[in-house]
């Protein structure tokens, strides 16, 4: 067994950790987007990211992964306080190009953060999914999916000068034209999400951020199921259009197969993924 070194570029982080601090946007992958704000007081704004990814560990027995995901965001204030933004994406198997795909499309109605306490602040999201993906349109028939959410900030003001901490709650409800997929499965039905995400950014425009995500799915059949994903990246602001970054991630199910032991760890030989990334911010 040996680490796998694999030229990398891109920039990603953990799914839909700290998106109201830093307006991430999350794809069909392993791994999501990160966007600092950068264009204030335009209308419009948005980004696209590039990255490329890989296993943390190579068994040299051909079961490696190596992939390329593309993410774009589209971002359109409504007034002061709400935004609309758009996001798709396309993911790459450089091994096994049968299996390259788009990913859904979303839109998120959001809301500004606004203060709760001197020390709190919140915002809340409404979103729905556009199924685009081969997965969402042939396996599991699905016709829309609807979510809300709240993220809670604690007040910057209230902390060391580049540190964030954020939390956040959602709830989604998918509909499917059938309650069972493709290849016999049975559908998501319900899920929610409960997020946890600290970063600290460096006047010299290097950051470092770690993100914790605790997923809970119900099937058609009520069926529940525990997942997590948990992931640390380290990055650098080359100029207020250019970000580059790598980091590592894992995800899996939460409980071991007896149903008991934990099975959340922060590296795991069989799950880690490393990548890397460039970010352009329009």
């Amino acid at each position: 067994m040996s680490l796998a070194m694999r030229p990398i570029l891109g920039f990603l982080t953990t799914v839909l950790l700290a998106s109201q601090v830093f307006a991430n946007a999350a794809v069909n992958s392993s791994t999501a987007v990160v966007q600092q704000p950068k264009k204030e007081g335009r209308i419009w704004s948005g980004f696209f990211s590039a990255s490329r990814s890989t296993n943390l560990y190579d068994f040299n027995d051909g079961t490696r992964r190596d992939g390329m995901d593309y993410s774009t965001r589209l971002n359109v204030k409504l007034g002061k306080n709400y935004s609309l933004r758009f996001q798709g994406g396309y993911s790459q198997d450089l091994k096994e190009p049968e299996y390259d795909d788009f990913s859904d499309i979303s839109t998120t109605l959001q809301r500004s953060p606004f203060d709760l306490t001197k020390s709190l602040m919140m915002n809340y999201r409404v979103a729905a999914t556009v199924p685009v993906s081969k997965d969402s349109r042939i396996r599991t028939n699905l016709i829309t999916s609807l979510s809300t959410g709240v993220t809670f900030i604690i007040n910057p003001d209230r902390l060391i000068s580049g540190l964030d901490i954020t939390g956040g709650l959602s709830v989604a409800r998918s509909f499917h034209r059938y309650e069972t997929a493709l290849n016999g499965p049975v559908n998501t039905q319900y899920s929610s999400n409960q997020s946890f995400s600290v970063s600290y950014s460096f006047n010299s425009g290097v950051y470092v951020s770690a993100d914790f995500l605790h997923r809970n799915t119900w099937s058609y059949q009520d069926v529940m199921r525990d997942s997590f994903d948990i992931s640390q990246e380290i990055g650098y602001e080359i100029n207020p259009t250019f970000t580059v970054a790598a980091g590592h991630s894992n995800s899996g199910s939460t409980l071991r197969p007896n149903g008991q032991d934990s099975a959340v760890d922060i590296v795991d030989e069989n799950n880690s993924v490393v990548y890397g990334s460039l970010t352009v911010v329009f």
